[in-house]
């Protein structure tokens, strides 16, 4: 049974959510999946705010899935092992990960701008797991923009959202800026997680860890208004 965290307070907590990763991350797909749990296993707090920031790990350069993936491992570590292990953890999570069927690592900033674009869509959070999904599942190149507007329409996102997005390149200096302004504060890697702008999960964290970093937080808040 999931341990629900209910805050008791004067009045409901809110959450300021920041989290970083990219579209052709394993481990932020991991990491969303875990922070999602976490979330639902919450109580007591009335607004969520979650912003989505990408940071993509592949240059305009497409370079092969298992050398990337060798690249991102600890010396001497094993590339069949790691994907096992991320099946493995990936099943528990409801994601199938078929790393067979991915032959490149695909260039995501395309991705992030139609994400960006879909930032006051409420449909946004199915599509960046609808995104995860097609390349981690099936395969699918999320840096053609054909697909990705397939993406977006399979997840609802709003037809004058897609529309925007197919019609020029709006949004891509903002995602370009932030790209290089994360990069410029020292964060290469993902996933990475800020709560209430303060505390900072690194990496793909579990499930329980996500769920004692949001109580944390919400704690850390109310006792610095009983304070003022």
């Amino acid at each position: 049974m999931d341990t629900q965290i209910l805050h008791v307070g004067s009045r409901p907590r809110a959450l300021e959510l920041d989290f970083i990763g990219d579209l052709a991350c394993p481990w932020s797909f991991i990491g969303k999946r875990n922070l999602a749990r976490a979330l639902d296993s919450l109580y007591g707090t009335t607004v969520r705010v979650q912003r989505w920031h990408g940071l993509p790990l592949a240059g305009v350069a497409r370079s092969g899935w298992r050398e990337h993936l060798s690249s991102r491992l600890p010396a001497g570590g094993d590339v069949d092992e790691a994907q096992r292990k991320l099946e493995s953890v990936g099943r528990d999570l409801d994601i199938a990960f078929h790393f067979e069927r991915i032959a490149a690592l695909p260039d995501t900033r395309e991705a992030h701008r139609l994400v960006h674009r879909a930032g006051q869509d409420s449909r946004q959070g199915e599509l960046i797991d609808s995104m995860f999904r097609a390349f981690f599942e099936t395969g699918r190149d999320i840096s053609n923009p054909l697909v990705l507007v397939q993406l977006a329409s399979e997840a609802g996102v709003d037809e004058s959202v897609r529309e925007a997005f197919t019609s020029g390149p709006k949004g891509r200096d903002e995602v370009l800026s932030e790209e290089r302004r994360r990069r410029g504060l020292g964060v290469e890697g993902v996933p990475n997680l800020l709560l209430n702008r303060r505390g900072l999960v690194p990496g793909a964290a579990e499930g329980p860890t996500y769920t004692h970093a949001l109580d944390q937080a919400l704690f850390a808040e109310s006792s610095t208004e009983e304070r003022q």
